[in-house]
């Protein structure tokens, strides 16, 4: 929730939108519809087990290896199953079964785990939209490339500031940040501070081991905060124990009575996000104010973040400006990001971009992406001078951490004729680094240079097989290149079926230039009544954005019955009802 917190916090400033600065894509595109595994078989290899992972629209792995017992889960954020939970039995070698699951709803995460035996080795291949995992048979020392296994329930992300992703991993919302110290750590306190933080805990509670468990237990009924505190937060994470929020809710209220930090802090986290019990608002301000005044930089930000959009309690940007401002100045990164976007509105605090900027800097100096991605997209607004080459520095850190966003929008400064930088190498460089992520803008982005044989020899088969994922992800100008595509054959056979369903998909979104094309289209089928009144519905709609829709709506109106006419302008009413005017290329 903190990461969606941050992001209404921006959007609703109208300056944190996308980074798209070229094709004349709008920075407010829609937003693409979630990818979904369809399907997953498992078959047996000669020395050991294919498990292929089918998507709608390629995902990319998060994989952690986990022990005690032995299994590897994947994540792939952003993505739903589309049947329920399942469990497939294996049993070969040391390999048992593979789960599949929603780890998180809001936002959504599948998740995939392959029990073993024991450790074995895997390697991970992609091909088109499907995932190949390969286990080999063969027992190996494989550990988890993370610092501590994920647990099957976690501190969310109303409590977890997002941070950098480490080695092209993107880092899921609901993870917990880096320990403090670390290069890209922004969340708990200082690395000088020795008070432990909820997160600190919560990382020492899933790396328990089933020996540390007695001694700790032991600790924790002599009354120790410490111990306690790490108790309740390994029967929250589930790790080794089996998950009770309300016994960690009971050993957390023992540890925060006698005003321990991180319990403090955790308090405030169950309270807020209702682990345990439902959720109370009151409490939860009560408790990360009970933190806050004993120098919890995390609680002061979640409190400032609560008072910002009003969550459970009434909003009040005064407050929120000020715990913003105390968090901010004991260096966290979110406060930062967050105290910079109520400068530039002037919410809680006079407007003062000089300051806004200041902060912001302060938080993408940090090494957090989201406030580097704000940063670059600020230098590029003509109104901060329009500073080029610092936009370029910015967007390149965040992408050398591997956010696919600030790789796909320097592919797009590169290729952007006004901003003065053009180099379609560099621009293929970067856009096919996004779109090896799966980022639609990254594979939009290579597949126009295809497409226009900017950058590389002109392949239109290499454009509609990039061109293709991101359309199916629902980025509209891929929609309508690939639906021209398809209807003129070019990388392919002549496909007009696949040619109207995107230019439709983008359609529906209100893309004015895919309701003309659409129109025409359709119309073209004399002997089809009802697409001819989808042909005029659609260019009718498209009129006032493209001047030539006016012109085909008369002409074809003139070969449409009265009914048809009548039928075509009531369903134009509803579409206009249900999406009110805006800008005709959303």
């Amino acid at each position: 929730m903190r990461i969606d917190v941050v992001s209404l916090l921006l959007l609703s400033a109208g300056w944190a939108t996308a980074h798209a600065v070229s094709q004349n894509i709008p920075a407010t595109a829609p937003r693409p519809s979630h990818p979904a595994i369809t399907s997953i078989t498992v078959a047996e290899l000669d020395d050991g087990v294919a498990v292929e992972v089918a998507f709608t629209a390629r995902v990319q792995a998060e994989v952690t290896a986990i022990e005690h017992p032995d299994r590897l889960v994947f994540d792939f954020p952003g993505c739903e199953l589309t049947h329920p939970s399942q469990r497939l039995a294996v049993n070969r070698g040391a390999v048992i079964a593979v789960r599949a699951a929603i780890f998180s709803a809001a936002p959504p995460v599948a998740r995939i785990v392959i029990d073993l035996k024991s450790a074995l080795d895997h390697e991970e291949t992609y091909t088109g939209n499907n995932l190949v995992i390969k286990i080999k048979l063969k027992s190996s020392s494989f550990k988890s490339t993370e610092d501590h296994p994920t647990p099957a329930a976690d501190i969310h992300a109303a409590n977890t500031p997002p941070v950098a992703p480490s080695k092209g991993q993107g880092q899921r919302a609901d993870q917990m940040p880096p320990k403090p110290g670390a290069s890209h750590s922004l969340g708990g306190s200082s690395a000088a501070t020795a008070r432990p933080t909820a997160y600190t805990l919560l990382a020492k509670a899933r790396a328990l081991t089933l020996s540390d468990l007695e001694s700790l237990e032991a600790q924790a009924e002599t009354g120790d905060p410490e111990s306690q505190t790490t108790m309740a937060l390994a029967y929250h994470a589930g790790t080794l124990l089996k998950l009770d929020d309300a016994k960690a809710l009971r050993l957390l209220q023992h540890a925060a009575n006698r005003g321990f930090l991180a319990a403090e802090e955790a308090m405030g986290i169950f309270y807020q996000s209702g682990f345990g019990m439902p959720p109370d608002k009151a409490q939860a301000i009560s408790w990360y104010t009970k933190a806050a005044q004993h120098g919890s930089r995390d609680a002061a930000t979640n409190l400032a973040l609560m008072y910002s959009t009003g969550d459970g309690i009434a909003k009040d940007s005064t407050r929120a400006a000020t715990w913003f401002l105390h968090s901010a100045e004991a260096g966290d990164a979110t406060a930062q990001l967050n105290l910079a976007a109520l400068y530039h509105r002037g919410e809680g605090v006079p407007q003062d971009d000089a300051q806004a900027a200041i902060w912001l800097t302060r938080a993408a100096e940090q090494g957090f992406v989201p406030a580097m991605l704000e940063l670059g997209t600020w230098n590029l607004r003509p109104e901060h001078g329009s500073k080029v080459d610092a936009a370029i520095s910015w967007f390149k850190k965040a992408a050398d951490l591997g956010d696919a966003s600030a790789q796909s929008t320097l592919g797009d400064i590169y290729v952007d004729q006004e901003l003065g930088r053009v180099d379609f190498s560099q621009a293929v460089d970067w856009y096919r680094k996004a779109a090896d992520q799966g980022h639609s803008g990254g594979e939009f982005g290579l597949g126009t240079r295809y497409l226009m044989g900017e950058g590389v020899p002109q392949d239109l088969t290499e454009a509609r097989r990039w061109l293709t994922p991101a359309a199916n992800q629902g980025h509209p100008y891929a929609q309508i290149l690939l639906a021209k595509m398809f209807q003129a054959g070019e990388g392919g056979s002549v496909d007009t079926t696949a040619a109207e369903k995107y230019y439709e998909l983008a359609a529906v979104r209100g893309f004015a230039p895919a309701q003309y094309q659409l129109g025409l289209l359709l119309s073209a089928d004399r002997g089809n009544g009802a697409g001819l009144v989808s042909a005029y519905k659609w260019l009718v709609l498209a009129q006032d954005s493209v001047k030539e829709s006016a012109a085909a709506a008369q002409e074809l109106r003139k070969s449409l019955a009265p009914e048809q006419i009548t039928q075509a302008e009531h369903e134009i009413d509803e579409w206009r009802a249900a999406h009110p005017r805006r800008d005709s290329t959303h």
